[in-house]
């Protein structure tokens, strides 16, 4: 089979994954604005309660993306990832019949629990070969990055027309619609027949490797970033908009984002794996500078489409490159340690935006760019020490 057919013969599955993933992503965020009001309709609210039934969800996706990835190395990925996904759909349906504070919070953390995403990436990362995994994993990423932005303009739309809880159910419905797909029609990538343990001294290497712990840095400080501008961009835009608007920045930046994935993503396969990053990371914190103008749509839009440019490329190169590093059966433990960073980096965002807005706007926009810039720096000195190193053997070598 040639190398251009066995990637068509890929693309159909990693389309299915991605939409999984994507349609979990894209439920959990458009319902994420309106939780804390919703939660004033349920028995037994208080303040502290729909802060624990907004913050769980990410909580639960922190804690348990690790082990997850461990079973999927163990068991296979299909049989880890349908899993998760039951325990979301169950966590919606629980959702949808959620009459009190308390059982939202269940819900939540159900929701959180199937924490999967890691090992969606193990699974396209396996199915597809040196050749053609760039391009499944931009398809992944562009899939979960634009349902996440895309649920900002979406979900005021379908809150005018529907209850947070009927949003639950319609998410549960969609999963389990693609779920039944991946059961009957997807193949697991790798031989799973013969479980086996990951040891500790396997995840110790792993972590010693520099360029996987840089991709995770990496990751951390984009997702921070991202949680950040989508903390505080949406609260802009409903001045300027109202929150039925939104899609008018939400929709065109996307677009123009994924488009210019695409081209970076041509650009790492011919090897430039850090200088992608670096434009990225440039772009990124740079588009924070349109911010400054909240007041303007023009600025509003380009402010998030430069930033949605930079934060799609890098989660896209990042996680090709983890994958690139990190051996076949330890894929799942790999993608689980990759994610567990980006979701600290969500709430670490969150936590700092929240703190500091209240007392200075222009304060929180500047620790943003201080993220940005940090990953620029670390991806500038990753790429010297790399120098270094291939001087360093080669020196070695001729002796």
């Amino acid at each position: 089979m040639s190398i251009q057919s066995k990637a068509k013969n890929i693309m159909l599955p990693v389309v299915m994954i991605s939409l999984a993933l994507a349609l979990r992503q894209m439920s959990m965020t458009i319902v994420a604005p309106f939780i804390s009001t919703y939660c004033k309709s349920l028995a037994g609210y208080t303040p502290l309660l729909a802060g624990l039934a907004v913050g769980a969800f990410g909580l639960m996706q922190a804690i348990l993306q690790i082990p997850f990835g461990l079973l999927s190395d163990k068991y296979g990925n299909k049989r880890i990832l349908l899993t998760g996904l039951a325990i979301v759909i169950i966590g919606f349906i629980v959702g949808f019949f959620a009459k009190s504070i308390w059982m939202l919070i269940l819900a939540r953390v159900l929701q959180g629990s199937g924490a999967v995403i890691g090992v969606g990436y193990s699974w396209v990362a396996g199915l597809a070969d040196d050749q053609s995994r760039t391009k499944a994993m931009s398809i992944l990423g562009a899939f979960v990055s634009g349902a996440a932005a895309l649920a900002f303009a979406v979900g005021p739309l379908l809150r005018g027309v529907m209850s947070v809880s009927w949003m639950f159910l319609a998410g549960a419905i969609l999963l389990t619609m693609n779920s039944l797909y991946i059961l009957f029609f997807l193949k697991d990538a790798g031989d799973h027949g013969k479980a086996s343990v990951v040891q500790r001294s396997e995840i110790a290497a792993l972590l010693r490797n520099r360029t996987f712990v840089t991709m995770n840095m990496a990751a951390f400080l984009n997702n921070f970033m991202m949680m950040s501008v989508f903390y505080a961009a949406p609260i802009y835009m409903d001045q300027v908009t109202g929150q039925n608007g939104m899609w008018k920045i939400f929709v065109p930046a996307i677009i123009v984002a994924i488009l210019f994935m695409k081209v970076t993503v041509k650009w790492v396969d011919k090897g430039y794996v850090n200088p992608v990053l670096l434009v990225a990371f440039a772009v990124s914190f740079l588009s924070i500078l349109f911010y400054f103008r909240p007041s303007s749509f023009l600025f509003l839009l380009l402010g998030t489409t430069f930033f949605l440019c930079g934060y799609i490329t890098i989660a896209t190169v990042a996680a090709t490159h983890v994958n690139e590093v990190v051996e076949d059966s330890l894929r799942g433990t790999g993608n689980g340690i990759f994610n567990s960073f980006q979701y600290i980096g969500n709430f670490g965002g969150a936590l700092a935006m929240g703190a500091v807005w209240g007392n200075s706007q222009k304060a929180a926009w500047l620790i943003v760019i201080a993220a940005g810039v940090v990953g620029f720096l670390l991806i500038a000195l990753s790429r010297q020490s790399n120098i270094n190193d291939t001087e360093r053997n080669d020196l070695e070598h001729e002796k």
